[in-house]
């Protein structure tokens, strides 16, 4: 037996009108007897409350003891997630369980109770989305900025004491690039403050006025 139902639309075009109700009378076919159609033709954006066929809906739904609402697409209520909570806490309000004719990835059936429990579970679900959202926006901008501006630091402090250690213990600069995966710029700034581990000058210095082209050995203890 069909399920009495009304169906709430909201298009402010008649072209958008008549493909959704098209839509939602295929969706409905041996599953939903439409009582009534509603319609506004207001911004997604507004809320709920301010929407006159909805408000209405809501009203005729309570007085002739209608427990289905179908809609169009929860895909296009989802991009609104503070509209479709809103619209959830009044249909449960009203006792009607809510049905959208395409991209329904809710569940629960057909029957107005496992329906409205599985629909409950999502906007829980959404809500905590929100929350967790919302709450990451509003952190203290310092405590995303506290680290330093710029690229982040090649070692934390841990892999910098090792590689300090490790250049004790007599490792070249060229071990310490490939066992701790750094550049040799890198292992020179972490030796800054240790003179005495960055090794001495060994190769002979170009003569003062040399050419271009002149070339000259340049190693260190630590290559």
């Amino acid at each position: 037996m069909k399920r009495c139902s009304v169906v709430y639309l909201n298009a402010r075009r008649l072209s958008d009108f008549e493909d959704q109700k098209a839509t939602i009378e295929d969706f409905c076919k041996y599953k939903f007897e439409i009582a009534h159609i509603f319609h506004d033709t207001v911004s997604p954006t507004v809320v709920p409350e301010k929407r006159p066929a909805y408000q209405e809906m809501l009203h005729y739904c309570s007085e002739h003891g209608i427990g289905h609402v179908i809609c169009c697409n929860l895909a296009e209520c989802l991009k609104r997630p503070d509209n479709f909570l809103n619209k959830v806490r009044d249909m449960d309000n009203a006792g009607c369980a809510i049905y959208w004719a395409m991209g329904d990835c809710i569940g629960g059936g057909l029957e107005s109770e496992p329906r409205k429990e599985a629909v409950r579970s999502f906007a829980a679900y959404l809500e905590d989305v929100m929350a967790r959202i919302r709450k990451s926006e509003a952190a203290p901008a310092g405590g995303r900025a506290a680290r330093r501006p710029g690229r982040p630091c090649a070692l934390d402090d841990k892999g910098t004491a090792e590689l300090i250690a490790a250049r004790k213990q007599g490792k070249s600069i060229g071990e310490l690039c490939r066992l701790f995966s750094v550049s040799r710029s890198t292992v020179s700034k972490i030796l800054v403050d240790y003179p005495e581990l960055k090794g001495e000058w060994k190769g002979s210095r170009p003569a003062q006025g040399a050419g271009r082209n002149t070339r000259s050995v340049t190693k260190t203890d630590g290559r």
